[in-house]
């Protein structure tokens, strides 16, 4: 169910999409990069506080028959690393997310997929960890950007 301010959004998107459409290619990508970059740098901040997007901490690591966790290490820290999470900009739109190993690794952390713990180990089910996303505040900040960036373009 849409409210007042979901439906001035969408007139205001569309208004974007129209008026990012007039914008050369090149100048798209060249501020889609710069979106993604600092997209990518909220959610490796996110993935650093332990929570997804939505703001709600990630389920903790299970404790073991004397009510200990296993590790006290950050989950998924490895995941944040630039190296690892990829982006990739053209003229139509940005990307982030991983490619390889990580991809695979992510996916079943992200989605709560069963996966074996090491190679030739026991198989877990992994609780649902979003790792990737756009939180209310990244998608106010896209379109304020966007609108910076055309204000910039007009002068």
């Amino acid at each position: 169910m849409m409210n007042s301010a979901d439906t001035a959004f969408a007139g205001l998107d569309a208004w974007l999409r129209k008026a990012m459409a007039a914008l050369e290619p090149g100048e798209r990508q060249k501020l889609f990069r710069e979106m993604a970059r600092e997209l990518r740098k909220r959610n490796q901040q996110r993935i650093t506080r332990q929570a997804g997007p939505d703001g709600q901490p990630w389920e903790p690591r299970k404790r073991n028959a004397k009510g200990r966790v296993r590790s006290t290490a950050k989950m998924l820290i490895g995941l944040r690393a630039v190296r690892r999470m990829v982006i990739s900009a053209d003229g139509n739109g940005a990307e982030i997310g991983y490619r390889g190993r990580n991809a695979q690794i992510a996916a079943v952390h992200h989605h709560g997929h069963v996966d074996n713990v090491a190679p030739n180990g026991p198989r877990v089910k992994y609780p649902a960890r979003q790792l990737l996303g756009l939180s209310v505040a990244d998608l106010d900040w896209a379109r304020a950007r966007i609108l910076e960036h055309l204000s910039d373009a007009m002068r």
